[in-house]
C-alpha cells in the first residue's frame, strides 16, 4: 500500500471513462504531458500497457479492464468516506441514481419506483436510460448504472440478479382488424405483416419461438420503442407482440386490442441487476430494496 497513489488511481479511472488523454487532463486540470507522464507510471506499477491507442481513442487492454470496476468502487467509497456519508441516509441526501431499462419499464414500472423513492428518499433524483441489453453488465460495472432491469437473462459472477415478477406475451392489432380474432391460427398469424421493436430491447422471445418452430414474422416496420406501437397498430392492419402488463395501458389510450399468441410461448421472468461490490454501497443498496418492494410480485 505504500507504494499506491490514489492520484494515480484516478487518474486511471478517468482514463477509462473519457478514454482520452486530454478530456483526463481537463477533467483533473492538469496539463497534457502530466497525464501522459502518469500513465507511464500506471504503466510500470501494474506490468502492463494498460491503454492502447486506436481510431476511437484510448482502448483499454484486459487488465484494464479488470481493474476499473473495483478501482472505481473503491474510489467512491474513499469519497463517501471522507464526505462522511458511508451511512446513506435517504431523508437527506440528494445523491442521484442511475437506472437502464426498456420503454416498457418506464411505462409500467418507473412510477412505482418514483412513488417510493419521493415518500423516502424526497432529495434524491432518478436519471433513466434507455437498455441496451448487450451493454448492460458494462455499465453496472463502470458505474454508468445503478440497477437494470430487464427479462433477458444476464449471467455473470459480479452481478446479483433478483428476481422480480412473471411476465407472458399477447398479440397487439389494431381494434377494428379485418382478419385476426380473438385466437388466430399461426398460419393466419404468419400471413400477416408485422412490427417489430429492436432486439437492444431485450423483448426477442416471440421472434425466438418461431425461429425454433422454422418460421419468421414478415416485419414491415422495426422500431426502436414499444411506446410508439399503439398508435403504429391502431392505422394500419399490422400486427405486434408485447408484454402483458403494458398490453393494458396500450389498450386504455389507443384504438387496439390484444389477442393470443399462436406460438406457446413460455413466461419470463423480469429481473433486477446489481454490481456485487468488493466494498460497501450503502446508497446502492438501499437503492436496490427499494426497487424490489415497489416491483417484486407487482
Amino acid at each position: 500500500m505504500a507504494e499506491v497513489d490514489l492520484n494515480l488511481l484516478k487518474t486511471f479511472v478517468l482514463l477509462y471513462e473519457t478514454r482520452s488523454v486530454t478530456r483526463t487532463a481537463e477533467a483533473l486540470v492538469l496539463t497534457q504531458p502530466s497525464v501522459s507522464h502518469a500513465l507511464r507510471r500506471l504503466r510500470r506499477q501494474f506490468h502492463d500497457e494498460l491503454f492502447v491507442r486506436s481510431p476511437r481513442g484510448l482502448e483499454p487492454t484486459g487488465t484494464a479492464d479488470r481493474m476499473y470496476p473495483r478501482l472505481h468502487q473503491a474510489l467512491e467509497v474513499i469519497a463517501e468516506t471522507v464526505a462522511d456519508v458511508a451511512e446513506f441516509d435517504p431523508a437527506t441526501s440528494d445523491r442521484t441514481f442511475r437506472i437502464r431499462a426498456t420503454d416498457l419499464g418506464e411505462i409500467s414500472l418507473l412510477p412505482a419506483i418514483l412513488s417510493r423513492l419521493e415518500r423516502r428518499a424526497p432529495g434524491c433524483s432518478v436519471e433513466v436510460q434507455q437498455l441496451d441489453v448487450a451493454g448492460a453488465a458494462r455499465a453496472l460495472r463502470e458505474g454508468a448504472a445503478d440497477a437494470v432491469i430487464c427479462t433477458p437473462r444476464i449471467d455473470a459472477p459480479d452481478l446479483r440478479r433478483d428476481p422480480l415478477f412473471q411476465e407472458h406475451y399477447v398479440g397487439l392489432c389494431a381494434t377494428g382488424h379485418p382478419r385476426i380474432g380473438d385466437r388466430p391460427a399461426l398460419a393466419d398469424y404468419l400471413a400477416e405483416r408485422h412490427i417489430a421493436v429492436h432486439a437492444a430491447a431485450g423483448h426477442v422471445d416471440a421472434d425466438e419461438e418461431l425461429r425454433r418452430r422454422g418460421h419468421h414474422r414478415d416485419v414491415a416496420v422495426r422500431v426502436p420503442h414499444f411506446s410508439v406501437l399503439p398508435e403504429l397498430l391502431a392505422r394500419t392492419h399490422y400486427l405486434s407482440a408485447v408484454p402483458s402488463r403494458v398490453a393494458g395501458l396500450f389498450t386504455r389510450s389507443s384504438a387496439v386490442r390484444t389477442f393470443a399468441l399462436p406460438l406457446g410461448i413460455p413466461d419470463v421472468e423480469v429481473a433486477l441487476y446489481t454490481y456485487r461490490r468488493a466494498l460497501p454501497a450503502p446508497g446502492v443498496d438501499w437503492f436496490r430494496e427499494r426497487i424490489r418492494e415497489a416491483l417484486r410480485d407487482r
